[in-house]
């Protein structure tokens, strides 16, 4: 079969392009077995979306995202909505047997998060999370050194993002704005991709702007993982200076290794045995080799890529798998993974409330309130 791949995408926010460029990047450097086509665009805001789909070259606009999902031509939606919209449009899509790439978070809470696994888990398709920074490649060939065991058990995983977009200025006052803890889901995400698990946690939040909806812009998190080990999760919106200032550290029992977002074709690695030869410290290692991840399909050794590249890569991931009829690739995020990191980060908004530790299988084991739609 080499008929299009129809697409069809919800929103026209910054991240839609970012997508949409993507869709645009694979079918010139790695095509696939089928071409790509941008089918529909759905937003509320008309001048924006219809702005959005012209530049992106999606062939039709619409306001109403049941029209985008409902459309034959449609084969795979994109949901780049903002978090409060995600279930209902999701659950839509799954119904009708159409694979979803949902964008992070899957949903506002745990609760939203488990209703659209358990959709997925119906529908029987490809369904995945947008967690991203999961092929950036630097993080990848991270995930497969802590996967060797070459660094150990985990000792300490340490992650901080830190931005400054709200700092000095009103945020958004809509009822349901998103807050830190979700905002920066990607460092909650990586805990897992990296090998940890939570088993409780102790943390504090703090709203640091006027007005706006009532939810924390800054949270410091310390976990307690499974089987020994801890680690610490920090995030703010309005730490000055800091345009995007990711920092994920693991640290082993045999070494360790950290990476930065704002470096991030360098991993930094170091291996306990190293000093026995007198040559401790840190490996600063340019991922830009063609046998690391993803560079295959890029530029020579010694050229770098971007963080647009990681939604490249993503893409063709998730539609590998929908053209060949295989399962995801564990590496992909799939709903599985967006719900369990709508887990932890409902454990970290109920520590900071109520000012206690809480364990994870304290939300785990908690019946499910009825959703509204």
């Amino acid at each position: 079969m080499n008929d299009a791949v129809g697409i069809g995408i919800l929103g026209a926010g910054w991240i839609t392009r970012a997508h949409g460029h993507a869709l645009h990047t694979l079918g010139h450097v790695a095509p696939l077995s089928r071409p790509i086509r941008l089918t529909a665009l759905g937003a509320r805001n008309r001048d924006r979306g219809e702005a959005m789909a012209r530049d992106l070259g999606v062939e039709r606009f619409t306001t109403e995202w049941a029209d985008v999902v409902d459309d034959p031509r449609v084969d795979v939606v994109a949901n780049l909505l903002g978090e409060t919209a995600h279930r209902e449009a999701t659950e839509a899509a799954l119904a009708l047997g159409k694979p979803v790439l949902c964008e992070k978070p899957l949903g506002r809470d745990r609760f939203e998060a488990g209703s659209m696994l358990a959709a997925a888990q119906r529908a029987g398709v490809p369904a995945a999370c947008g967690f991203n920074y999961r092929y950036v490649p630097a993080m990848r060939l991270a995930r497969q050194i802590v996967e060797s065991g070459k660094l150990g058990a985990c000792v300490q995983f340490r992650a901080v993002y830190l931005q400054d977009h709200a700092a000095g200025r009103v945020p958004s006052r809509r009822p349901n704005a998103s807050r830190a803890v979700t905002d920066y889901a990607h460092i909650v995400d990586f805990l897992r991709y990296l090998g940890c698990e939570a088993e409780a946690v102790q943390a504090t939040s703090a709203k640091l702007t006027e007005g706006g909806a009532d939810v924390e812009d800054a949270y410091v998190a310390a976990i307690d993982l499974r089987g020994g080990g801890i680690a610490s999760l920090e995030a703010s919106r309005v730490a000055r200076g800091w345009k995007g200032r990711q920092v994920v550290e693991y640290n082993g029992t045999d070494g360790s290794l950290w990476w930065d977002m704002e470096d991030l074709n360098r991993l930094h690695v170091f291996y306990a045995s190293d000093e026995a030869d007198r040559t401790g410290g840190f490996r600063d290692v340019l991922v830009t080799q063609t046998d690391h991840p993803f560079l295959d399909m890029w530029w020579p050794p010694g050229h770098t890529i971007g963080w647009e590249h990681s939604f490249a890569h993503e893409w063709r991931d998730f539609l590998s798998a929908i053209i060949d009829d295989r399962p995801m690739s564990p590496e992909q995020a799939s709903f599985d993974d967006g719900y369990q990191a709508a887990v932890l980060c409902d454990a970290i908004v109920a520590s900071a409330a109520e000012g206690r530790r809480v364990r994870i299988d304290e939300l785990t084991q908690a019946p499910a309130p009825t959703l509204q739609a």
